[in-house]
């Protein structure tokens, strides 16, 4: 086991690497970096198993892109997929993706701050169709993401 410091050293230079070599621009990079530096401490795993992309489907020209960040479980190699709305706050949750029960469409299903959250959501049964309406266990943007289908009854009517 490495040590705190060690730790924290690896951290800074992963976010200053990835911040020089982003495709997506210095500022974008060191978003995902952070990103994928607080996902993985959130949920003990390391960085080589976190990865970031952009999130093209809620997209907007303001700071803090939405970026998805994939973890890959190193046990089972099981990927969940979180998103994280504005990754310019260090202190908002992650909102870990799923598919919606009335269209499929991946949407917000668990808010996710640390490890336990997840393990919460995971020890929940499936939710159905009619479990939306009733349902607290849903985060507040389930409805209105831009995940859910056109025709979906749960998704946001603009």
């Amino acid at each position: 086991m490495t040590s705190l410091a060690e730790r924290a050293h690896a951290a800074a230079v992963f976010i200053r690497h990835n911040t020089a070599i982003s495709p997506h621009g210095a500022y974008r990079g060191e978003e995902h970096a952070r990103t994928a530096v607080r996902l993985a401490a959130a949920l003990g795993l390391g960085l080589d198993q976190i990865t970031t992309e952009p999130d093209w489907l809620r997209r907007r020209t303001t700071p803090g892109e939405p970026v998805l960040a994939t973890a890959t479980c190193p046990d089972t190699n099981q990927k969940y997929v979180f998103l994280a709305r504005f990754p310019i706050y260090d202190d908002e949750a992650f909102e870990l993706l799923g598919p919606c029960p009335e269209c499929s469409g991946q949407v917000p299903r668990a808010l996710v701050r640390h490890l336990a959250d997840l393990g919460t959501y995971l020890a929940r049964p499936p939710l159905r169709p009619g479990d939306i309406p009733e349902a607290d266990t849903v985060p507040d943007t389930f409805s209105v993401d831009e995940g859910h289908t056109s025709t979906c009854r749960y998704g946001a009517v603009l």
